[in-house]
């Protein structure tokens, strides 16, 4: 029965994929020495997951392998310069220059792949040397038990999850940990809020559920859970990722997605979200606060032999209850609103040149407390609202490829433009010391290399 809904599922992805076939969970060379293909057959220029790429990862990244060898270790590098609108005072670091800065922003070692390919045990594992903050730490960890069955004489995927990162699970490109920039610059300025999707990563550890259920050859329903603590003091600092984030019991996060495919196309509507309870800044116990996301997100995907076409969109709204840091005098109201739009376009021609264009916006309600005004990184008026584009270009020179003595190796050589009409609330004197937002308009240059 296993092995008839194996082929009834592969024969799905190949539906959903049109074109081309293959794995990938983040695009490094252990995946494809792993199952022999070209990185263009799991990605939409990599990150993205082409049907394939997501089907991989969906059944543990276990195809093609058996149990681990030395090529399911990989490495990667990504290095660039960065040049803003307008110096930053003390320097965009520790370290460095107040502007026009060449960086070696991460360096990566992973291992990705089978682990015991029988039973469905496969993982991806990433560690990090940070080369702006001098640092070693875990990166994304997703260790995956994955088994065949049928529920309702349909198609059934269903697994269990060891991971560090809400969101590193997703098979779509749209939740923060997935999601655009796929390459940061760490030298930019950084605005003064985000929603707690985007926060978590590295610093908290669970485990969770997930099931894939087709309900016919082209519509996929799938749903996860998952629950985390955060890492404890001692295990965060020996990680690279301490102090510790002080949080009250388990934090759960969610997830369901449908998909639909027909031809060469895709499109998927989901619904993702968690709940969080921090103490307050300072603070290792007692009462403790609440935040809550809630996200919509969606997909469409267009893949042909020489042309690709990716939308992605993402909003999340979360809800503060400052119930611990009210009191404390570190929120000024005792409920406060975040929330995020994202928009995503990408296009890729011949696997060769892409293009990408993304809008960012995040607006909440003035609270003077939370966002304070500060030098560069501060708010005037209490607001965390930003609005930012980015324009990327990108060329693969190995997209289909390596050079012979390393077929499965491959590279992005990109060019990043992000514009800030408003940055922390305001277009000028935006911090209250005289810094208007298009000073963090910023462009990255560089190489994203994988080996």
């Amino acid at each position: 029965m296993a092995s008839k809904t194996f082929r009834r599922m592969i024969m799905t992805a190949s539906l959903c994929a049109g074109t081309l076939a293959a794995p990938q969970a983040k695009a490094i060379p252990a995946f494809a020495a792993q199952t022999g293909e070209p990185c263009s057959a799991c990605h939409i220029g990599f990150p993205q997951l082409t049907a394939y790429g997501r089907l991989f990862k969906l059944q543990g990244y276990v195809a093609g392998g058996h149990t681990p060898t030395f090529k399911n270790l990989a490495a990667m590098i990504q290095a660039g310069y960065t040049y803003l609108g307008k110096s930053v005072p003390g320097g965009l670091a520790p370290d460095y220059p107040d502007n026009n800065a060449f960086s070696a922003q991460q360096i990566s070692l992973f291992y990705g792949g089978a682990l015991y390919a029988p039973i469905g045990l496969g993982a991806f594992v990433q560690g990090t040397y940070d080369g702006v903050a001098h640092q070693f730490h875990w990166d994304n960890l997703d260790i995956r038990l994955a088994r065949p069955a049928e529920a309702f004489n349909m198609p059934l995927y269903y697994g269990f999850t060891f991971n560090n990162n809400p969101g590193v699970t997703d098979l779509w490109n749209t939740p923060p940990a997935w999601g655009y920039p796929y390459i940061a610059d760490e030298l930019g300025v950084g605005n003064i809020a985000g929603v707690q999707l985007s926060s978590l990563g590295q610093s908290v550890y669970g485990a969770g559920a997930y099931a894939a259920l087709n309900i016919t050859p082209s519509n996929m329903l799938y749903a996860e859970m998952d629950l985390y603590e955060p890492l404890p003091n001692h295990t965060a600092y020996a990680l690279g990722v301490g102090p510790e984030v002080p949080i009250s019991g388990v934090i759960p996060y969610w997830r369901i997605a449908l998909q639909h495919s027909w031809g060469a196309s895709s499109l998927e509507v989901g619904a993702l979200g968690l709940i969080d309870n921090p103490y307050p800044a300072g603070y290792m116990h007692g009462p403790s606060d609440q935040i809550v996301d809630v996200g919509l997100d969606s997909q469409f995907q267009w893949i042909t032999l020489n042309h690709a076409l990716s939308l992605q969109a993402l909003y999340v709204h979360e809800t503060q209850h400052w119930d611990a840091s009210y009191a404390l005098g570190q929120a000024s109201n005792p409920t406060d609103r975040l929330d995020e739009v994202t928009l995503t376009a990408s296009y890729l021609y011949k696997q060769w040149l892409g293009f990408t264009e993304s809008y960012t916006g995040i607006t909440g309600n003035a609270d003077p407390a939370l966002y304070a005004p500060a030098p560069v990184t501060g708010s005037a008026n209490g607001k965390p609202n930003t609005t930012s584009f980015t324009t990327e270009l990108d060329y693969y020179p190995w997209n289909d490829g390596g050079p012979a003595f390393f077929p499965w190796a491959n590279a992005k050589l990109f060019v990043e433009n992000t514009y800030y009409p408003v940055f922390n609330g305001l277009a000028h004197n935006y911090d209250g010391y005289g810094r208007n937002a298009s000073g963090n308009d910023v462009v990255f240059a560089g190489i994203w290399l994988v080996f």
